[in-house]
């Protein structure tokens, strides 16, 4: 949980204030994977990052997540895309199959060929929610870690959708944009209001082990970073009441994102990867990562998704309502292992819609289910200098 956060907290700061949908999970089998073909400073470095450093035997303990994982509602894919001519390891190709599924594939060295492959497999991966994951391909590449996630979980109480209907989302305090917003009434929900941090948080659960949590602030404008840094995410599930009848709107949306990883991933503390990094389990050849690419998709709608000291926590039950209509975060949690699936903000689930000034302001609540759809590909594109 820690990367995750570290990771949505430093994209945020890079963020000029749009949606941002991000895998932790996706990203970090793509930078264990790495780490399986790194040594000394390099590999200590990434699992350093991913606060993975003192897990034993970790590829063994990632490939059997993997298989768990899979067995759920939750689709997972790996290649390794490989130059013409290029020496890899054998035990690298070996391990990279056995722990992470990643079949190797060569590279036809036609451009225009291997992209329009490396997006097929992509589009296949994650069911067609992320046709085109690459636009180009570097002419110096030499091979590409791929990795793509697909999650597709269905609400366990579904919104009807005779009652979906237009409704706004507050942007912030001055204005608001047209939605889609999908409502209930007496919608079994768990959710709290979490004083400390002024926040009211609420879990929509998945058929299955997993669940859309949202974190939605009482005011319209908030400092998010702040309740990154200090909100109880270890205690998290521990708070959750149990179910009550509330009133609830959800936005129904689509929403793209696309991200280089290359500079949030540098202010994480692994620059070496992209200038001089030991990568010396994959080839003798001296390599360095161009390129690392995370494309996500989430969509929510009527049946389902496609994709901090507990002693200082005041917890309340005052309202009678939860409505998710204003800027938010979330997280998919699988909550078995409690592995944060999918992670983001959203700040406007329209942004196609032209913002309007909002007429005078209404009171808070907040509720309303969703169905996410999230499919995630990450990609590695190694450069021979």
């Amino acid at each position: 949980m820690k990367f995750s956060i570290d990771l949505l907290r430093e994209v945020q700061q890079e963020n000029d204030g749009s949606n941002v949908i991000l895998s932790p999970l996706s990203i970090a089998l793509a930078l264990s994977h790495l780490a399986l073909g790194a040594a000394n400073q390099t590999e200590k470095h990434l699992l350093e990052v991913m606060h993975l450093e003192s897990v034993p035997c970790l590829h063994h303990l990632l490939s059997a997540l993997r298989r768990r994982l899979a067995e759920a509602t939750l689709s997972l894919a790996s290649r390794v895309y490989l130059q013409k001519g290029l020496e890899v390891k054998e035990k690298f190709l070996e391990d990279s199959e056995k722990f992470y599924g990643a079949k190797p594939v060569s590279l036809s060295g036609s451009s225009e060929d291997d992209l329009e492959a490396i997006n097929k497999w992509v589009k296949e991966a994650t069911n067609g929610q992320i046709p085109t994951f690459l636009q180009y391909l570097p002419g110096n590449t030499v091979m590409l870690l791929l990795n793509a996630i697909h999650f597709h979980g269905f609400w366990r109480n579904k919104f009807d959708a005779a009652f979906t209907s237009p409704d706004v989302f507050h942007l912030d305090d001055d204005f608001v944009v047209s939605v889609e917003m999908m409502k209930a009434q007496r919608y079994s929900l768990s959710w709290f209001t979490l004083e400390s941090h002024d926040v009211q948080v609420a879990k929509f659960p998945f058929k299955g082990n997993v669940s859309f949590v949202v974190i939605v602030p009482n005011q319209y404008s908030w400092n998010a970073t702040h309740v990154l840094e200090s909100f109880p995410y270890i205690q998290l599930c521990r708070l959750f009441p149990e179910e009550v009848p509330t009133t609830v709107k959800i936005p129904k949306m689509k929403l793209d994102y696309q991200l280089e990883l290359n500079n949030v991933l540098s202010q994480m503390g692994l620059q070496e990867l992209f200038t001089n990094p030991n990568l010396q389990k994959i080839s003798d050849e001296s390599l360095f990562v161009s390129s690392i690419q995370h494309q996500s998709s989430l969509e929510l709608k009527e049946d389902g998704v496609e994709g901090s000291a507990a002693t200082s926590v005041v917890i309340s039950r005052s309202l009678s309502a939860f409505n998710l209509d204003r800027p938010f975060l979330f997280i998919i949690f699988e909550e078995e292992m409690g592995i944060p699936l999918f992670i983001g903000s959203v700040q406007n689930p329209n942004p196609n819609a032209a913002p309007q000034l909002k007429e005078p302001r209404r009171s808070l609540d907040a509720r309303d289910d969703k169905e996410p759809q999230k499919a995630i590909p990450c990609l590695f594109s190694f450069t021979d200098p």
